[in-house]
């Protein structure tokens, strides 16, 4: 009996257990339990799946961006070579990407380019304008002492053979008396040195008179005309003198000695008069006279005597204005043999440029007396 009552009781205890409103919730917890970690095990696994799945996606899609920045960076090595080609080849085109896309990108660019090259046009016209300004259209802006120039002009002599031979790299001058072709470009210099005075080819046809500055002061917009007649001898430039051999026939020519043209420079010192001086003549008196020395037994004959006259001083870039010389003939030359000759002025102001060179015309000659039939013999 008493097995029994306990045994009913066990029966009623399941039996209010089991109707109690939690004991349903408590069993199904259970099971529910199981039952999710059965399925958090699941996705784990899948979990575990998917990033299996990604890790080797990943690796695959690392290896493919590898192989595309690969390609990519040789697309770009052959663009930047192709474009360094291009630069080689000329400068880049624009086509207005700079600016905007589309035909507003062309006008931008053109209008930007316009803008730069006018002011740059404008720049360059103001800068030419303002150095023209500064210039003086008869006289030069830097002359005299301690200029380019200097304040001393240059002894020079023509013929002077580098001013016409290829190969005239000294101031040599040599020629045959018997071989007119070895002399004649001489004769042609002073030919067209003779193309710059007036007054005829000889004393009977020059212009005398009030256009000589002989007998008019010589101004800064007027030119007088230089007396190349008086006193100047067998030494007169003129076209019959030419036609003779001005001398290289005799082996005895004659030099034209000259001061290089500086604007505004004249003689510093006084002109003194001698007893033939007539009255009026502004010409007359000694002035710039040269003197020349040789290695050799050289003789020197100045023509004239009393050298430039002062009164063809100062040029002033005067129209048709006639540069003064003196002329020395050379004679007792000794034949087929180098001869050096220096010339210079007397005065002492003028004996040392501003270089504190020797002002002096150097120059060789070699004259030779060999006939044509001893030359074809030797």
């Amino acid at each position: 009996m008493i097995v029994s009552a306990k045994s009913g009781g066990d029966s009623e205890e399941r039996k209010s257990f089991l109707d109690k409103p939690n004991s349903s919730k408590t069993a199904n917890s259970a099971v529910s339990g199981a039952t999710e970690k059965s399925t958090k095990t699941e996705k784990s696994a899948k979990r575990s799946e998917q990033k299996t799945d990604r890790s080797a996606k990943s690796g695959k899609s690392a290896t493919t961006t590898k192989t595309e920045n690969a390609n990519q960076s040789m697309v770009s090595q052959k663009s930047t070579a192709s474009t360094q080609s291009v630069g080689r080849q000329g400068p880049k085109m624009s086509d207005g990407t700079e600016f905007d896309s589309g035909p507003y990108g062309y006008i931008f660019s053109f209008i930007y380019l316009g803008v730069l090259w006018g002011l740059a046009i404008i720049l360059a016209i103001v800068l030419v304008y303002f150095n023209y300004s500064r210039l003086d259209p008869q006289f030069p802006t830097y002359f005299g002492d301690g200029s380019f120039l200097g304040g001393v002009p240059k002894a020079t002599f023509d013929p002077n053979p580098r001013r016409f031979l290829e190969d005239g790299n000294l101031n040599v001058m040599e020629w045959n008396i018997y071989n007119f072709d070895s002399y004649v470009n001489y004769l042609i210099r002073y030919k067209q040195l003779l193309k710059n005075y007036s007054g005829g080819d000889s004393i009977k046809k020059r212009v005398a008179g009030k256009d000589l500055c002989s007998n008019q002061t010589l101004t800064g917009a007027e030119a007088c005309q230089f007396d190349r007649f008086t006193g100047f001898g067998e030494c007169v430039l003129s076209h019959e003198n030419l036609e003779h051999g001005f001398g290289f026939s005799k082996g005895q020519p004659c030099i034209m000695l000259k001061l290089n043209k500086i604007v505004g420079w004249a003689p510093s010192f006084e002109v003194n008069e001698t007893e033939t001086c007539t009255p009026g003549n502004l010409c007359c008196g000694e002035g710039i006279q040269f003197e020349c020395k040789s290695d050799d037994d050289v003789q020197f004959e100045f023509y004239p005597e009393t050298g430039i006259p002062s009164c063809y001083f100062p040029y002033m870039n005067q129209n048709g204005y006639e540069q003064p010389y003196q002329m020395v003939k050379l004679a007792n030359i000794t034949f087929n043999r180098d001869t050096t000759i220096e010339c210079y002025p007397k005065d002492d102001s003028l004996r040392t440029l501003a270089s504190g060179k020797v002002n002096e015309a150097r120059f060789h000659i070699k004259v030779s007396d060999v006939s044509v039939d001893e030359a074809k013999h030797s």
